[in-house]
């Protein structure tokens, strides 16, 4: 697993700066992809996410971590960056099935930390940003991935997309589970597009 940015985000409210990001990128290894397809094999047909997740979309599924392995190898490395990994477990882990048309609206996940891993990506940004109903428009965002933010002491909402491509197959997204995110429509192919998600909690339990 290969990192590419640096982390920033214990919490919103120590955003001070135009370019922190609120999240870390980190390319997977042909290993680690492996256990995650494997894993996907071995969830077919596992217990149905729908009701529970934000997507509107087809199918999402639970996987399962097999021996904790994907917590321990890759999730471990990614939460030691921002804090203790103590007391904190995977809570949630599924796969999700977009078909063209299909969106995940603005929204947050539940825990601590969440991540998003791009399995299969069956469009190119470009082509999707030149279809003949978007090329024209001055923001186009079809099939795009993005994080939207706020930042203390300002009135600002900031917005940070990702246009994806098979060449992002691998790219693992890791960020707090308050970051708000959105995933936009694809057109023009009968394939889907997979993902696989996660949520991670703390195991320390709070009464107030």
């Amino acid at each position: 697993m290969n990192y590419q940015t640096k982390p920033y985000f214990k919490t919103h409210t120590h955003q001070t700066h135009l370019n922190d990001k609120p999240w870390i990128e980190a390319r997977l290894t042909e290993e680690e992809m492996n256990f995650l397809n494997q894993a996907i094999l071995d969830g077919n047909r596992g217990e149905n996410m729908n009701k529970t997740l934000a997507g509107n979309i087809s199918k999402s599924e639970a996987i399962k971590d097999k021996d904790n392995w994907f917590f321990e190898t890759v999730l471990k490395k990614l939460i030691s960056r921002v804090c203790s990994d103590e007391d904190l477990e995977m809570d949630r882990f599924w796969v999700n099935y977009q078909k063209q048309y299909e969106f995940n609206p603005l929204h947050n996940h539940s825990g601590v930390f969440s991540f998003v891993v791009f399995m299969k990506i069956p469009t190119d940004w470009k082509e999707q940003h030149s279809l003949p109903f978007i090329g024209h428009a001055n923001t186009p965002c079809a099939s795009d991935f993005a994080f939207v933010w706020s930042k203390k002491d300002t009135n600002k909402i900031f917005k940070c997309t990702f246009p994806l491509s098979p060449k992002d197959e691998g790219r693992m997204l890791f960020f707090p589970a308050w970051l708000e995110h959105t995933v936009h429509p694809f057109y023009g192919t009968e394939e889907e597009r997979v993902t696989i998600s996660g949520n991670i909690r703390s195991m320390i339990e709070f009464s107030f």
